[in-house]
């Protein structure tokens, strides 16, 4: 899989949204505050870039004592034919 750089990633809750671009290695960090209330599985987690469609997606959490919940996003996207 080759890196795509310049990705839009995008975190929303209803009409909330952060928004981040993945580096020239197609990595990017996103550390979305919506409130302590809020859980993961109530963010919604997008990928886009003229040119490309997404694939597939995927989420996994894993466990970091510093944070509430640690959630690795991916998306894998490919050239619109």
């Amino acid at each position: 899989m080759t890196p795509i750089p310049d990705v839009l990633v995008k975190a929303e809750m209803g009409k909330w949204r952060i928004l981040v671009r993945t580096s020239s290695e197609g990595v990017y960090k996103l550390y979305p505050s919506f409130g302590s209330d809020i859980t993961a599985d109530q963010i919604t987690i997008s990928c886009s870039k003229d040119g490309y469609e997404t694939v597939d997606g995927s989420r996994r959490r894993l466990s970091d004592k510093k944070v509430k919940e640690l959630v690795v996003a991916e998306c894998l996207m490919a050239p619109k034919s």
